[in-house]
């Protein structure tokens, strides 16, 4: 018996030692128990799996509310050993990946001594560790005393990526949109230098990335490079170009954008010239009669004198209706569209109306379409004659030109000019089906005729046609109770239909010759609410250029 008591007794003697290190141990739901034992090799792995699994327990009670409170005590117990065992120790990569997806759930600003750790990637070991870093800090709030130093991290971190594997270029897009996120200019240089750059190993959608950054960032540094950027092109793929990247630049910039462009719309930017020549040539070796039929100086001066039309200063005038005179079709037409947006006076307006007569007159059928568009932006008495001269001209050739005088009118009309509509409609077999259901402007314009707040009214209709009527006749009458006007055309900028939206845009753009902080902050509401959504995609393209003009007329 006593032989077999002793090994009885070491058995005991050892389960009794073992108990206080199993007691110690951290309950497995206390946040600050499971932290502390990130510092613990042996447990690390352990520990950060039941971070996790705690943390995405309160998220899901919480029902996503990252400002719950005991989302907020998991943040408190937990964000000071992560981040201290992620910076000490930077062997243990594949742990350190896990408190960093962490960190990025908790998005608790507390923790970028790590994110910035981080940024500091090895090449085939902690790449994911960087872009990981880089997601979070466009997640978290960032103290504008805290964007230097961030910038700095990311903008070394982004110039050392030279490769084109698939990881480098998921580092290039989380780097890049950061930089566009804090919004701070010091990140101009490299985003500047992203954007120009043309090498094998960046696809050149990294280019068009970071020009769209730059458009947040709202530098003025930016602009000569930027002017650059318009005609700049993908070696790979001529058609592949940085066009509206690099003039939603510019627009954002506004005021400093103009002499530059300018002296591009001259032909006098030397760099410019260059880009526009081997952009020919590279359509050349694809296809010499394509290449042939190009116009160099036309096609230097288009990108500027569109730009100069979004930027919308009146001191361009002057040069865009020197361009509409111009003998190439092609530099008419662009001017002529580009002076529409410009901010004018009455007898700037009468001026304009005349020389888009002119071009109108030289150009051929397939330009005449979007001239009339152009015509009815304008929202002036003046075009309303050559307008209807228009619509009642019978057209048998194709584009249907007629039909587009026809709309133009009809969206315009007062009650006494849409008594003109009705004989059109009755003798026009050929666009009848295209012009038909325009045919309730002809009631609402009795109803309305130049009455704003009837046309205000109007904008609750379900009828898209009516509400693209009402925005039309708010800008050609509304300018002495704009504010009012405005006011019911905001509403119809998240309207499901692009037509209505772009309608009420323009409206808006035309009445607002002081400013509306109003359409500004709508617009800005929209973009954070949609993007990435297609209608977003398509309206910003008009609505951004329009908010950077609001913007810069209430003297921002």
């Amino acid at each position: 018996m006593g032989r077999l008591a002793l090994p009885r007794l070491a058995a005991a003697l050892l389960f009794a030692l073992s108990m206080p290190l199993w007691a110690c141990h951290a309950d497995l739901n206390d946040p600050k128990g499971q932290a502390e034992e990130l510092s613990d090799p042996v447990r690390r792995e352990h520990a950060v799996g039941r971070l996790h699994s705690i943390f995405g327990a309160r998220l899901a009670e919480a029902k996503g509310d990252r400002n719950d409170a005991k989302i907020k005590e998991f943040n408190d117990v937990a964000h000071d050993n992560m981040t201290k065992v992620y910076i000490e120790h930077p062997e243990d990569a594949q742990n350190g990946l896990r408190i960093l997806q962490l960190m990025a759930e908790m998005r608790d600003e507390r923790t970028l001594p790590a994110l910035l750790k981080a940024l500091e990637w090895q090449a085939e070991v902690t790449e994911d560790h960087a872009v990981m870093a880089a997601r979070t800090l466009t997640e978290i709030p960032v103290a504008d005393d805290k964007k230097g130093e961030i910038v700095k991290k990311i903008c070394d971190a982004l110039k050392r990526v030279d490769g084109a594997r698939g990881v480098d270029n998921r580092m290039r897009k989380s780097f890049i949109e950061v930089l566009g996120k804090l919004g701070d200019k010091r990140a101009t240089e490299t985003l500047v230098e992203i954007a120009l750059n043309q090498s094998e190993s960046q696809n050149f959608l990294f280019n068009k990335l970071a020009a769209q950054q730059l458009a947040k960032i709202q530098d003025p540094a930016a602009v000569e490079p930027m002017v650059k950027a318009l005609y700049m092109f993908d070696l790979q793929m001529p058609a592949m170009r940085m066009m509206e990247d690099a003039e939603s630049v510019l627009v954002s910039v506004g005021k400093p954008a103009l002499e530059p462009l300018m002296k591009a719309a001259r032909g006098e930017n030397k760099e410019v010239n260059k880009l526009v020549e081997l952009s020919i040539e590279s359509f050349r070796r694809k296809d010499q009669d394509l290449a042939n039929s190009m116009n160099k100086d036309a096609l230097v001066a288009r990108e500027a004198v569109l730009t100069l039309g979004r930027l919308g200063f009146r001191e361009s005038l002057e040069l865009l209706m020197e361009e509409a005179r111009n003998e190439h079709p092609d530099r008419r037409a662009t001017a002529a569209l580009a002076m529409t947006s410009i901010n004018r006076t009455p007898e700037d307006t009468a001026k304009v109306v005349e020389v888009m007569k002119e071009v109108y007159e030289k150009s051929d059928k397939q330009a005449r379409p979007q001239l009339l568009v152009a015509f009815r932006h304008l929202y002036s008495d003046d075009v309303m004659e050559f307008l209807h001269e228009v619509a009642k001209t019978t057209e048998t050739e194709l584009p249907p030109v007629q039909m587009y005088g026809f709309v133009s009118y009809a969206l315009l009309a007062d009650k006494a000019e849409s008594k003109n509509l009705p004989p059109i409609l009755e003798k026009e077999e050929l666009i009848k089906p295209q012009i038909k259901d325009y045919e309730v402007v002809i009631k609402v314009a009795e109803e309305c005729d130049r009455n704003v707040k009837c046309w205000v009214g109007k904008l609750k209709d379900k009828d898209k046609i009516i509400l693209r009527k009402a925005s039309s006749m708010l800008a050609r009458i509304g300018g002495g109770e704009s504010d009012a006007a405005i006011k019911g055309l905001l509403e119809l900028l998240e309207h499901g239909d692009l037509e209505v939206r772009n309608e009420a845009l323009s409206a808006i753009d035309h009445l607002a010759v002081k400013g509306s902080k109003d359409a500004v902050a709508k617009i800005d509401e929209l973009q954070a609410k949609e993007e990435g959504r297609s209608i977003w995609t398509n309206f910003s393209r008009e609505a951004l250029p329009t908010r950077s003009r609001l913007v810069t007329r209430t003297g921002g």
